[in-house]
């Protein structure tokens, strides 16, 4: 199965229909930050994972309503981490919000400190980012920076705040529409306390949330502000169970798209460096 990429502008990432429905956001090689999809299921539209950069959020939105011609029905957190819900307070409050019981109480608890560091740097970010803009010639480096201004004087004001998932599961279920279906998957602890991934069985697709990311890296392990996996025994059991299914098309959670031996290289790198050295 080879997934197709699509004609949409964005300089956050390239987006590719994976089959009928099923579209993938994958992080362009200019802006490395994190992966996204969405899911047409025929009478729902479902998005997996907002984006850290608001901009990207924005275009992650108007590519699901091009692409589908319908209007969000439901978002998806794999998990707490920012650069994966950020974008969720771009959605109406119509539109529900779903993650674990766990990720919703991660996020509560580190989302003011969060807060309070963003809003101490905002001032700073912003002349570090008009001085970058004065000499840049790009075309998207420079709207990427205007971008960024926009961002951090928006964190300024000060009724900046994030929307956090309001309907919890503890539990796998199926999203089941007149079209397609998707298993969402209640991992529990493994790279975060409360994981959850998206399964399409039949087209053999799973997005991995940060189960999976495309190339790992020996310095996490002693680089500050890297999160330490959750359940590392849980991950990487995680990883070789996925990587035994009939799936073709792993999508990670940073990086391009995965096979099976992505998944068991990960497995063999938290074997190595969080698990043997405990």
């Amino acid at each position: 199965m080879e997934a197709k990429k699509l004609e949409f502008d964005s300089i956050y990432f390239d987006l590719y229909e994976l089959n009928s429905g099923i579209f993938a956001a994958i992080s362009a090689e200019k802006m490395l930050t994190s992966n996204a999809g969405f899911f047409d299921l025929g009478n729902y539209l479902v998005i997996f994972d907002t984006l850290m950069d608001p901009y990207s959020t924005v275009d992650l939105i108007k590519a699901s309503k091009k692409f589908t011609n319908k209007e969000p029905s439901f978002l998806i957190n794999s998990h707490h981490h920012l650069d994966h819900l950020f974008g969720n307070r771009l959605f109406p409050m119509s539109i529900p919000i779903i993650s674990s019981f766990e990720a919703l109480i991660e996020a509560q608890n580190s989302l003011e400190t969060r807060f309070k560091d963003f809003k101490e740097r905002a001032p700073a970010e912003i002349t570090r980012t008009e001085e970058a803009l004065i000499n840049e010639k790009n075309p998207n480096k420079i709207l990427e920076l205007k971008n960024d201004i926009n961002t951090w004087n928006e964190i300024k004001k000060p009724n900046f705040n994030l929307r956090l998932p309001d309907f919890i599961v503890n539990d796998s279920f199926t999203l089941k529409g007149t079209k397609n279906q998707v298993q969402i998957i209640y991992i529990g602890a493994a790279h975060t306390k409360g994981d959850i991934i998206a399964l399409f069985e039949k087209e053999k697709i799973c997005f991995m949330g940060d189960l999976l990311f495309e190339k790992t890296d020996p310095s996490w392990v002693t680089t500050a502000g890297i999160a330490v996996p959750a359940n590392p025994e849980q991950l990487r059991a995680k990883l070789i169970e996925y990587a035994e299914k009939d799936i073709e098309i792993y999508v990670p959670g940073h990086g391009n798209f995965c096979t099976k031996k992505e998944l068991r290289e990960n497995a063999e790198f938290y074997d190595e460096y969080y698990i043997k050295k405990n």
